[in-house]
């Protein structure tokens, strides 16, 4: 679905509650911050809710708790999506799989990734593991990429045999507890997270803590309007991919109507527009800007990030755009079905970036249909996981070191 990537939280913040209303949110990054790429980034200056219980009696688990995981069989690779741009979109955010890009063995596949070369991406990899069937990184980069284009299940197969080789691994256990629990194949994930506890607790407190942040902001009520008491310093509206042919999509389209509505109202609010050149030669940031200075917008009000490649990476421009300008009152602008990813995620990188940060929303458009609103709310936790620094192997390193 492109186009949309710490040692324990001594005592996390409370989840905040669903509901029509912003709520205030900061929270605690993992030790040293953010990593370097993103640093340099932002500057130093469908289904019903899951059901709660779930990992939480393992908390309560003891110790010698010990259950058999269901390790799923090698499945076939799936068919990849279009391919995208290609070196057109190196330079893009975020930098997929950051993990592997020093393996001489992987280093190209990486490149692949990047650019959106699916196809040469998928079956290369299929080839590698074929060649090396016990290099685990090869498992891993296909189950990043196979989450990244919502390929759920086939991620967990591949994550699965890691578990086969190496049953203790921490990322392998983290994110298949996550994927089978939205999922919904619940008793497998509290297996996986009992696993998980015994051999990094620190690690399973904290996917616990992001599970309960996740549920709590995905499944707030999110209306075409933003809170009677709304007074945001800044909008910020998230891109959308144009048609095959570079003009702009019915979707954004729509997203830039309530933009010039909300900048309208909101007349001291800066604007932070934010895509990258996904399928043309212009960034959706570009055009977002140019109409909102054609409907009569002050172009200083305005602030544009063009490097966003996908959901994360509009999190990241508007996260530093608020850091650069001390902002801290977002009213979020997007299509209503889009709203709870855009939401989740770009909270989930301001607590990892420790910048504090209230969330307002106001949608364009119709919800989704009740089937694509469970793929949806299942992909929110993967770009929730990413922003949040809960995804590649290396995000998880740190747990070993305990």
């Amino acid at each position: 679905m492109p186009g949309e990537s710490g040692p324990p939280n001594p005592g996390p913040p409370a989840p905040e509650g669903p509901g029509p209303g912003p709520s205030r949110t900061s929270g605690t990054a993992p030790e040293g911050g953010p990593p370097q790429a993103l640093r340099d980034r932002l500057g130093e200056k469908g289904r019903s809710p899951p059901r709660a219980r779930v990992f939480e009696r393992d908390a309560q688990a003891p110790s010698s708790r010990r259950c058999a995981m269901k390790l799923s069989p090698l499945l076939p690779m799936p068919a990849p999506k279009p391919d995208g741009r290609g070196p057109a979109m190196d330079g893009m955010q975020p930098d997929y799989a950051r993990s592997y890009a020093q393996n001489p063995r992987l280093a190209d596949e990486v490149v692949n990734y990047r650019r959106w070369e699916w196809k040469q991406m998928y079956s290369s990899l299929d080839a590698k593991q074929r060649a090396t069937p016990d290099d685990l990184d090869v498992y891993r980069l296909q189950a990043d990429v196979y989450l990244v284009n919502g390929a759920f299940q086939e991620a967990v197969s591949q994550l699965d045999q890691v578990l086969r080789r190496k049953p203790d691994d921490i990322h392998a256990l983290a994110i298949t507890a996550l994927v089978q629990r939205f999922m919904g194949e619940d008793d497998d994930a509290e297996c996986r997270m009992s696993h998980l506890r015994q051999r990094a607790p620190a690690a399973a407190a904290d996917l616990r803590h992001f599970i309960r942040t996740t549920d709590a902001d995905q499944y707030a009520t999110f209306r075409p309007e933003p809170h009677p008491d709304a007074n945001p310093d800044v909008i910020a509206v998230f891109g959308q991919s144009p048609n095959p042919d570079g003009t702009p999509s019915p979707g954004l389209l729509l997203r830039m109507a309530k933009a010039e509505e909300m900048a309208a109202r909101f007349r001291a609010a800066r604007i932070v527009v934010s895509g990258a050149a996904i399928r043309g030669p212009e960034p959706e940031a570009g055009f977002m800007r140019d109409l909102l200075v054609r409907q009569g917008v002050d172009p200083t009000r305005i602030l544009t990030d063009d490097k966003a490649r996908d959901t994360v990476g509009n999190a990241i421009g508007i996260v530093a755009a608020c850091r650069e300008y001390g902002l801290h009152d977002v009213l979020a602008v997007s299509a209503l079905s889009h709203l709870p990813r855009a939401v989740t995620t770009l909270k989930a990188l301001a607590r990892r970036c420790r910048w504090t940060m209230t969330v307002d929303a106001a949608g364009s458009g119709e919800n989704a249909e009740p089937s694509r609103q469970v793929r949806e709310r299942r992909y929110t936790y993967v770009t929730a996981a990413r922003a949040a620094g809960l995804f590649e192997r290396d995000d998880f390193a740190k747990y070993a070191e305990h």
